[in-house]
């Protein structure tokens, strides 16, 4: 299953997230992909507020993951841009969390070489003039 969806400013990046979060089950795994202000951390703002999270979220560049937790479902999200492919995965714990018991958000998932889970999302981002985006939408099957 594929689709786009297009935005017009980091507001509805994150309302198409935040609805998006309200039909997510546990144990969905979401790969989003794009160049760097791209919109996917707006993104997974949206996706945190839909789940029913209040609190400032921020993306895990440095920590490489955050866990927020005391919404509908427990969210994972993972931040792999400063790895490279050869990383020890079994050291960073990534592959327990495929899939996890909430929520699991990969920024960047090229860097890790898989297996991903089937019926993952993979998310690509495409950003052009001013706050448009177009999210292209895949599922894995």
């Amino acid at each position: 299953m594929n689709y786009v969806i297009e935005t017009d400013s980091p507001a509805e990046t994150r309302a198409h997230a935040a609805a998006f979060a309200a039909e997510t089950l546990p144990g969905t795994v979401i790969r989003l992909s794009g160049d760097l202000g791209a919109g996917k951390t707006e993104w997974v703002k949206g996706f945190a507020a839909g789940l029913g999270f209040t609190g400032p979220v921020t993306s895990p560049t440095f920590s490489l993951l955050h866990e927020y937790h005391g919404g509908r479902l427990p969210l994972f999200p993972w931040d792999l841009y400063r790895l490279s492919p050869d990383t020890n995965w079994l050291d960073l714990d990534l592959p327990d969390h495929l899939p996890g018991s909430g929520v699991t958000l990969i920024e960047w998932p090229d860097r890790y070489r898989g297996p991903w889970p089937r019926g993952s999302w993979h998310l690509h981002f495409n950003h052009s003039a001013n706050d448009h985006r177009r999210i292209t939408l895949i599922r894995d099957v």
